[in-house]
């Protein structure tokens, strides 16, 4: 997933950082430490946490406007049976989910899902307390009151997104950020700030010092390929969480992609 910002405020002094020195650097210069510590750590932890808010115009997976059979008591729109596999074996089942094994009602969200900020059909938002959020990828709308409904089958996708026909997901996108992560990017940032300023004080980006010989004067460092490989900075705290979080070095999150899933659209450009 993409990188949305972890930090938004580049007033607060971070932590294990010289406060007159932060404080008196440019806005523009903080932000820019900050959007740069973010990006190391946050691609050197698997590129793994993060929350985005994204909106898309989801669609069931149902046939559109076949009408061509409905089940009595489930209904059903298309009349074609639905194929599963259950410990090797495949059945067909012609009822909403797996023979009621699923809700009868959901949608499916690019995930995972943290949040759900709004949600409407036609323009108008829809009740929270009517839909739920399973799996951290499935919109289920909830039975209330004995009264069952259902995500709109075929939405217009053509009419811009609040206008009759429609139909919108808004919601936070990926993994909150753990606490400790927060720490590194401001001891990450506060170092990135006092080498572009050259500022006094010792500076540890550059340290890749593992052992030293005080007699002879001889030292050992940390090779640039291995540094590289695990996304290490030579600021030791930094890099104590980065092997944490990530201790096997990955670039990506684990991600498994099948043709058969149909992925909400997501509107990423309109023009003036």
């Amino acid at each position: 997933m993409s990188l949305c910002p972890w930090i938004t405020d580049p007033d607060p002094v971070p932590a294990c950082c010289d406060e007159e020195a932060w404080l008196a650097a440019p806005e523009a210069l903080r932000i820019a430490a900050i959007e740069w510590a973010t990006t190391v750590v946050w691609a050197a932890t698997g590129r793994q946490f993060g929350l985005c808010e994204v909106t898309v115009r989801p669609c069931r997976s149902t046939p559109c406007g076949t009408g061509a059979l409905t089940w009595i008591g489930s209904a059903w729109n298309g009349g074609l049976w639905t194929p599963y596999i259950l410990d090797g074996v495949w059945y067909n089942c012609a009822c909403p989910g797996l023979c009621s094994c699923d809700p009868r009602c959901q949608v499916m969200l690019d995930g995972p899902v943290a949040s759900i900020v709004e949600v409407t059909i036609d323009g108008v938002v829809v009740d929270p307390a009517t839909y739920r959020v399973d799996d951290y990828r499935w919109l289920v709308r909830q039975k209330i009151d004995g009264v069952q409904e259902c995500w709109p089958d075929c939405p217009d996708m053509d009419a811009p997104l609040g206008d009759p026909g429609t139909f919108g997901v808004t919601y936070m996108k990926g993994v909150a950020v753990p606490a400790p992560l927060i720490y590194a990017v401001g001891v990450l940032a506060c170092e990135w700030l006092r080498n572009c300023q050259a500022l006094p004080g010792e500076c540890r980006l550059s340290s890749r010092i593992v052992s030293m010989s005080r007699n002879n004067v001889d030292f050992q460092f940390v090779s640039p390929s291995e540094m590289l490989q695990f996304g290490w900075t030579g600021v030791n705290e930094v890099d104590m969480l980065i092997s944490a979080f990530n201790p096997y070095g990955l670039k990506y999150r684990p991600r498994v992609w099948s043709p058969a899933i149909q992925h909400p659209r997501q509107t990423t450009w309109v023009g003036p």
